[in-house]
């Protein structure tokens, strides 16, 4: 795997799928799609950067606790079956856990993970869809 396609596609997760909801920090959940817009190109710019309904309820439960939300990855690769990783396009699996830690009380930790569409442009890779998601 090439180190800035892996760099990206790393930087590309965290930012997806960390959230903040304490006090002064993100506003919705839609914060995180805004970030990893950064790092996305065509179409998928403005679809992340939209507020959707479906994140109403996971940001309620995340601001009712004011936790914060990070992401640890543990593996970077390209799927099975996916072709190898091209001087202009790749298909990467990113597998993450997710560490929710509120206020008060225990952390807790789940698996995650995203593939990840990706092409090299002039700003570097940037990722153009989210396959399966």
């Amino acid at each position: 795997m090439p180190k800035d396609v892996e760099h990206t596609a790393r930087a590309f997760t965290a930012a997806y799928a960390e959230h903040d909801a304490r006090d002064g920090k993100d506003s919705s959940y839609a914060d995180a799609g805004a970030r990893a817009a950064k790092l996305a190109s065509g179409e998928l710019v403005g679809i992340l950067s939209q507020k959707r309904p479906g994140q109403d309820a996971p940001w309620a439960a995340l601001r009712a606790e004011k936790a914060r939300q990070t992401v640890k990855i543990a593996s970077v690769v390209v799927p099975d079956g996916a072709p190898s990783v091209s001087c202009s396009s790749a298909l990467v699996r990113v597998g993450y856990t997710l560490t929710t830690t509120p206020k008060s009380g225990q952390a807790s930790h789940s698996s995650g993970q995203l593939v990840l569409r990706m092409e090299h442009t002039s700003d570097g890779w940037r990722v153009t869809a989210l396959p399966w998601a």
